[in-house]
């Protein structure tokens, strides 16, 4: 099973994708893309391809997205939700919103990838353990 943990940073969307394994899991990839203007057709297309390489490429079972709310303080710019909207659009499988009470509670990292992962690595995990306790 292949999981794509997402989140999304200004005008970036930072990815990790788990498999698992009969010891866990393992990653198989772990990269950005970046949505260069928010206003500009041209670019939101080029995020939209992007963003369907990545799926088929990765083939994922499940897609978990670090949710943000959409209202106060610390809501979600409009880059993250336009690309909120652009990768729920293309999903080619189910989408789990993990809260980040619950990537917080991940035990999940890997020292071997950037910081700016890390959170979307606890949210493929934390997606992963949800799936477990099903």
């Amino acid at each position: 099973m292949k999981i794509i943990g997402l989140e999304f940073d200004s005008k970036k969307m930072n990815y990790v994708v788990l498999q698992t394994t009969e010891d866990g899991y393992e990653i198989i990839d772990a990269n950005r893309v970046i949505l260069s203007e928010t206003r500009e057709r041209g670019a939101l297309i080029a995020f939209q391809d992007a963003i369907k390489a990545v799926y088929d490429s990765i083939q994922p079972d499940f897609i978990g997205i670090k949710s943000k709310p959409e209202t106060g303080r610390l809501r979600a710019g409009a880059a993250s939700m336009k690309m909120e909207g652009i990768v729920l659009a293309n999903s080619p499988c189910d989408v789990d919103f993990v809260s980040g009470k619950r990537v917080n509670q991940s035990d999940a990292s890997d020292k071997n990838y950037f910081s700016y992962l890390q959170p979307a690595l606890k949210t493929a995990h934390a997606v992963l353990t949800s799936i477990g306790d099903n």
